[in-house]
């Protein structure tokens, strides 16, 4: 027999399975939309390794302070403090000439920045 209280129970589940299958479906793309875009600072990087192994340090210093002021205008700076350190230290190594140490310093900053660029695994 249906009662009243029955009713009521079942409606309650059956709208907590619909929020809960809503809720479900809207997960993957949110994980997506949290994923930064690091492409530009990955191609500025990879520009700044190649000056380095041409041994043009001043011009992989330039690029280094192009890419510096592109990350801290888009505010990730403060999004991804890490991502943020590793490049001052790349920085850092490309302009103190050291090619062994700025290319060390690039190749974990590009890292980085790969790894923060998959999306998190579900």
């Amino acid at each position: 027999m249906l009662t009243r209280t029955f009713l009521k129970h079942a409606f309650l589940a059956v709208a907590v399975c619909a929020m809960l299958c809503a809720l479900t479906s809207t997960l993957p793309a949110a994980q997506q939309a949290t994923t930064p875009n690091l492409k530009p600072y990955q191609t500025l990087a990879q520009e700044a390794l190649k000056l380095v192994t041409a041994k043009d340090m001043k011009g992989a210093s330039k690029k280094m302070d192009e890419l510096e002021g592109k990350w801290d205008a888009s505010g990730l700076n403060q999004t991804l403090p890490n991502i943020d350190s590793e490049m001052d230290a790349a920085k850092d190594a490309v302009g103190s000439g050291d090619a062994k140490k700025a290319t060390a310093e690039l190749n974990t900053y590009l890292g980085l920045l790969a790894r923060a660029s998959k999306p998190a695994k579900k």
